[in-house]
């Protein structure tokens, strides 16, 4: 899906192909604002899977792109390849108040993380600087700045996407009652479609084989 398929969907709505009332930069921009909007609501929509040097201790953070830790997977093969387990911080603590402490290794056993502060996230046992992950993370999608540019979201969020452009175009014209309208009636068909594609994973989760 490229940027241009959304934005000619919102000027046929618009009825404004030349982009004289709302410009092309404009329109890419709140295509990009939208991307990022759905990706908040649904941190799924954009993953990535990389592998992800440690620091030194017990306290890693995000790569930079990063919005939400979705899944520690396991060691990577520098570190031997080894599953992590997710743990409560309660559960460590309670095993050992000292774990922060503890020896450190190149590989990790468990790992803990609090949605308070999806951009950090505590390894046990303390890394000695030289491991590294395999890490599943919600990350902020490019920005388009080109109508041939790509979308990173699945093709499947076309819709809500063209609800958000056209939320933000309507909004601009705000003062206008019907426009307010219009822009909250695309708000409303934005959230509504993210909820049921939220809705659909629940009711068809992945075939597990």
């Amino acid at each position: 899906m490229l940027a241009q398929d959304i934005i000619e969907d919102c000027e046929k709505t618009l009825q404004d192909p030349s982009n004289a009332r709302w410009s092309l930069a404009e329109l890419l921009s709140w295509l990009n604002e939208g991307q990022r909007t759905i990706v908040k609501n649904k941190p799924n929509a954009y993953a990535l899977t990389v592998d992800h040097s440690l620091v030194s201790g017990t306290y890693q953070t995000m790569p930079v792109d990063g919005i939400q830790l979705l899944d520690v997977i396991r060691n990577s093969d520098v570190a031997g390849g080894r599953v992590a387990r997710q743990a409560s911080r309660e559960e460590l603590d309670g095993v050992d108040p000292e774990w922060h402490t503890a020896t450190s290794t190149q590989a990790i056993t468990q790992y803990t993380y609090t949605a308070y502060d999806p951009l950090s996230f505590y390894v046990y046992p303390p890394n000695d600087g030289t491991g590294s992950v395999v890490l599943l993370y919600s990350a902020i999608p490019p920005e388009v700045d080109d109508p041939l540019d790509a979308i990173s979201i699945p093709d499947f969020y076309r819709g809500p996407l063209v609800d958000y452009v056209l939320y933000r175009c309507f909004q601009k014209d705000a003062e206008d009652a019907s426009n307010l309208q219009l822009a909250q009636s695309h708000f409303t068909q934005f959230m509504q479609g993210l909820a049921l594609l939220a809705a659909s994973e629940q009711i068809n989760p992945p075939s597990m084989g």
